[in-house]
Order: C-alpha cells, then sequence, then structure tokens
C-alpha cells in the first residue's frame, strides 16, 4: 500500500512539472503524441492480460517518475542559490537548464488499458463518457479510421480521447469500444505489444463486445509478436465467442490447426479487413 500511495504521489507531481511543457512558441512535432505524459497515472494493479506491464518494468517507470522529480528541484534549488549570491551568469545557466528541461518530451510508459485490472465492468451509461467517445469516433473516422488514414495527426488526437476515457470512466459501457478503437490505431502504428493489450481488454471488460478482438489479439500475437501459444488459446476462443464473424473463422481453424502441431506454420497472410 504505502508503494502505491508513493507513485501515486510522485506521479501527480511529475504532471505539474509537466503542465509547464510546450508553451505557445514550442514547435517540437511530437508534442501531438498521445503518450506524452499528461495526466497523473494511478499504482499499476494487477492486470490479467498477456503483454501487461510486469513489476521489473513499473519499477524502471517508478524509478523515472522520482528520478525526474529530484532533478528539477535540484535545478531550482541551484538556481535560487545562485540568485542568494548574485551569481548572474551562473543562475542563466541554471535558468536555462530549467526551461530546457520543462520542454522535454517526456511520455507516459504505463498507458491506461496497461494498468486497468481486467475485471471492470462495461456497464454504466455516462453522458460525459459518451461525449467524449463521440469526439474520438469522429475524429477517428476523419482520419481515415484505418483504411486511407488522411491524417496522422487526427488519429492521434483520437487515440488519446480513447485512452482519456478508459483512465476517467472506468465504468463507462463505452470501455471496451474505446480499447478496441485504440487497438486498431495502436496495430496501425505498429505498435503491437500494446495493440494485443487493447485487445484483451475490449473483451475482458465485455465478454460479449460487438468486434472481433480475441481474433484481432490472436493475430498480432501469432504473426507480429510470435506468440504462438498464447495465440493459439484465443484463435480457440475465438472460434466459439465470436462465430458471428464469419469472415474470420477459416483463417482461425487454419491456424489452430498448425499451431496446434508444433512442426507445422502456415506462412504469413493477412486476415479479412476489421471494423
Amino acid at each position: 500500500m504505502a508503494r502505491k500511495t508513493l507513485i501515486t504521489l510522485v506521479l501527480s507531481a511529475v504532471l505539474l512539472i509537466a503542465g509547464c511543457v510546450c508553451v505557445s512558441g514550442c514547435s517540437n512535432p511530437r508534442t501531438r503524441d498521445a503518450h506524452l505524459l499528461n495526466a497523473p497515472v494511478p499504482a499499476v494493479s494487477e492486470s490479467g492480460a498477456f503483454l501487461a506491464p510486469n513489476a521489473g518494468e513499473v519499477d524502471f517507470v517508478e524509478n523515472l517518475a522520482a528520478a525526474r522529480v529530484a532533478y528539477r528541484q535540484s535545478l531550482e534549488g541551484l538556481l535560487s542559490y545562485y540568485r542568494s549570491v548574485g551569481n548572474a551568469t551562473k543562475a542563466q545557466w541554471a535558468q536555462t537548464e530549467l526551461r530546457t528541461f520543462d520542454q522535454m518530451v517526456r511520455y507516459q510508459y504505463i498507458q491506461p488499458a496497461e494498468w486497468t485490472p481486467k475485471n471492470l465492468q462495461a456497464e454504466s451509461a455516462i453522458p460525459e463518457a459518451d461525449a467524449l467517445y463521440d469526439r474520438a469516433i469522429a475524429l477517428y473516422r476523419e482520419s481515415g479510421g484505418m483504411i486511407i488514414v488522411a491524417s496522422r495527426s487526427k488519429l492521434q488526437e483520437a487515440l488519446g480521447m480513447f485512452n482519456q476515457l478508459i483512465q476517467q470512466y472506468p465504468s463507462s459501457d463505452k470501455i471496451d469500444d474505446a480499447a478496441y478503437r485504440a487497438a486498431r490505431i495502436y496495430e496501425y502504428l505498429r505498435n503491437y505489444e500494446l495493440a494485443a493489450v487493447y485487445y484483451q481488454r475490449a473483451f475482458q471488460w465485455n465478454p460479449e463486445t460487438p468486434f472481433p478482438a480475441r481474433f484481432r489479439a490472436a493475430y498480432i500475437m501469432d504473426q507480429r509478436l510470435r506468440m504462438r501459444r498464447e495465440a493459439l488459446q484465443l484463435y480457440q476462443e475465438s472460434l466459439v465467442k465470436e462465430a458471428r464473424f464469419v469472415e474470420n473463422r477459416e483463417y482461425a481453424q487454419a491456424r489452430v490447426d498448425a499451431l496446434s502441431k508444433s512442426s507445422v506454420e502456415l506462412p504469413e497472410t493477412e486476415p479479412a479487413a476489421q471494423p
């Protein structure tokens, strides 16, 4: 409990620091990235998903957050000291380094669906969450919706909103939809590890999700990440629980047959397009 409290306090402090990042004069193109640190990250829960962060990754992220806070505090202390003794030159150096630190790109290395537990239930109609989802879907569609992406910036903005919904409204009946849409974006961006986690969240949070999340997770683990044992399990689940997606059944059954025989591999192929 003390460890979880510590990480929450540390990351909240980092949020205050991040408020200074990239003011009006900033031209860093990465500021449109949906993964920049711009919100406090709660303590990591038992996640129950393949590829979710383990204790080692969590420790590294916690240490990084603490180091960021300590570094800025040291610069502030040094600046204050030089000002108190009247050393204008070194005070200017410290001020410049502090300003550079405030403009530095900082990422949220553990994303909302990674630390959010698998036992959430997408069950509550929350008007604010619904409105946020609608705005995100509008941007998603304006960007091209994975067919022909016309605007990568809109895609990143939509991704940020889907993650915001998951983090701010964890009981919303839109969290599974948001997770699936975010997974589609991660897959397009070739961030296959995150895509796999988000697809899993979609069916964990809503076992009756209207999307073929099990199949997509299986395909990524199979063909992109070479996690064949895990993929086999999810292909088998998709054949039972996502049987309505007839366009996926032949491919999934072929992969189940192949993966059940360890020495047999099918060539990498693309399954039918998904929504």
